[in-house]
């Protein structure tokens, strides 16, 4: 699952179980970089289905849960100017 980043969104924010919210710190994820080693074939296929499998795509990921989230679209442009 892919979920969308919230305004302001610095933590994770998906819940376990119990109804806790994780609040893993979220990191840039490259999925398709060779330093990457995303062991979940469904997790790829997934992103390559919505994304395409640019080497260059952005993405966060949390650090605990591993829950990925879509950058918003002014966050894009920001890293592409880089």
């Amino acid at each position: 699952m892919i979920k969308d980043l919230l305004p302001q969104q610095v933590v994770c924010n998906e819940k376990d179980e119990k109804g806790k919210p994780c609040h893993g710190k979220l990191k840039r994820y490259y999925p398709f970089a060779s330093y990457f080693n995303e062991t979940d074939p469904e997790r790829l296929k997934e992103i390559k289905t919505e994304f395409g499998a640019n080497l260059k795509l952005v993405l966060l990921r949390c650090e605990d849960c591993r829950m990925i989230y879509r950058l918003p679209e002014v966050l894009k442009e920001k890293l592409d100017q880089k």
